[in-house]
């Protein structure tokens, strides 16, 4: 059984796509092209540029030169127009570049044109993102998830890559007399697509029976979110002290994780998942595949929302992560947690600390932080502990025992005072059933 580390470890040898002139290539060398348009600003479009330059190096291939280009309009051609496609072909064959990465969403047609130009393959962002998601998908479901969205992607693309689909299947009736090689591929391609939507039906089906289960047994669940390498996977070992994936690049995680958190010293138990990291422009096809997976974090009790503290620019990043949950409907309760702190200078902590006062700041990795922030989603979920003195009948004794822990017993004529220390969440439940005499004495 080869380890996954192992796999990851030879990604420097993958080919992020793989054609005729790639044969003889060990590690691709790519182009990098950025674009500004529209209200578009050069910083952002460069924090974006570095963003693809470490999905790059995540999808085994050398991020060798980066180009910024202003696009006044959109070519429906190229994209970024005759005079850019001229200088940036130019330094591609200078450079003996294999494989072109545009850091936008380009057109299938834009990228076959632009395929021709450059005479070597061509990759938008989300050609890359998908690339990065399939290299790391371990799990059948993810597995699944990624080839739909994949599938999905590629199939208005077919015409022109150059290559054709691997015709497995066929028989009676699948090809008509003189049908196209493109046409064939599309049919193919239109049955894997339907095959995989209703092997992903059953997988919403299965979350959902447990997701059910799970509310029958009134089991509180959070959800893990956050922008892609904030640590998520890390915090998700830290709280639970359970072994999983991590790696310090992007997407390094994209199979949907569960365990069990026990806090208050075993008398409480959660479930707590991990998600897929999220990122600017996250495809939609990949939104939707992973839509079962995603909402994990739609049903979830509470969401820790994991942000990078080291991050150069955090509020992006949670911006990003809102607007997703939002595509998701997912509203329910967030604590923020900020990572990383050991990565963070005194100065930008406290600026952190002083915008954001509500959040934990944490290091996963020193399990710094970690004991208080249990205490909190132990409060968050089942309320404060508090100690109270009850006036109740002597028959409500064991029910009241079950809802926390006695530490006194005083006879009051045919009553009994009773000191305890419970969740401040049960008071009204108590009450409301009636097992309360008078006023609740708060200590």
């Amino acid at each position: 059984m080869i380890d996954r580390k192992d796999i990851i470890k030879q990604s420097e040898k993958r080919l992020l796509t793989v054609s005729d002139r790639d044969i003889f290539v060990q590690t691709q060398k790519a182009l990098l092209i950025g674009t500004i348009t529209g209200k578009q600003t050069r910083a952002d479009r460069e924090d974006s540029l570095k963003e693809i330059k470490s999905l790059v190096s995540t999808a085994g291939s050398d991020p060798f030169i980066h180009q910024l280009r202003r696009v006044d309009s959109i070519d429906p051609k190229t994209f970024i127009g005759k005079g850019s496609c001229i200088e940036l072909v130019d330094l591609s064959k200078a450079n003996d570049i294999d494989v072109v990465i545009f850091d936008c969403e380009l057109s299938p047609g834009q990228q076959r044109n632009l395929r021709n130009l450059f005479e070597c393959d061509v990759v938008d962002r989300t050609g890359l993102i998908l690339d990065i998601f399939a290299l790391h998908a371990n799990s059948k479901e993810a597995s699944i998830q990624v080839e739909l969205a994949m599938s999905i992607y590629l199939k208005p693309r077919l015409a022109g890559l150059g290559r054709s689909l691997n015709q497995q299947g066929g028989g009676i009736g699948t090809r008509g007399p003189g049908e196209a090689k493109l046409e064939s591929d599309i049919r193919l391609i239109d049955k894997r697509i339907n095959k995989l939507k209703k092997a992903i039906k059953k997988i919403e089906k299965q979350r959902k029976l447990q997701s059910n289960s799970r509310k029958k047994n009134k089991t509180p669940t959070i959800s893990i979110v956050g922008y892609t390498n904030a640590g998520k996977s890390t915090l998700l070992e830290s709280l639970t002290g359970t072994k999983t994936y991590s790696a310090d690049e992007l997407f390094a995680t994209v199979d949907s994780l569960h365990r069990e958190l026990i806090i208050d010293e075993g008398n409480e138990k959660v479930v707590i998942s991990d998600t897929v990291g999220f990122i600017q422009n996250l495809p939609t096809t990949l939104i939707e595949s992973f839509k079962s997976t995603l909402d994990v974090s739609k049903d979830a009790d509470l969401l820790l929302h994991v942000v990078d503290a080291a991050a150069a620019h955090p509020d992006k990043h949670m911006r990003t992560v809102h607007e997703i949950l939002e595509q998701i409907n997912a509203n329910s309760k967030e604590i923020i947690v900020f990572n990383k702190i050991d990565k963070v200078d005194k100065f930008t902590l406290n600026s952190i600390k002083q915008k954001y006062p509500q959040a934990f700041f944490i290091s996963a990795t020193k399990n710094t932080g970690i004991e208080e922030l249990k205490k909190r989603i132990s409060n968050y979920i089942f309320g404060d502990l508090i100690k109270v003195k009850l006036l109740i009948d002597p028959v409500n004794i064991d029910t009241l025992a079950k809802s926390g822990e006695i530490i006194s017993i005083l006879n009051k004529d045919s009553k009994l005072e009773v000191e305890i220390k419970l969740r401040d969440s049960l008071i009204p439940i108590l009450d409301s059933s009636n097992i309360l005499l008078k006023e609740v004495i708060y200590l």
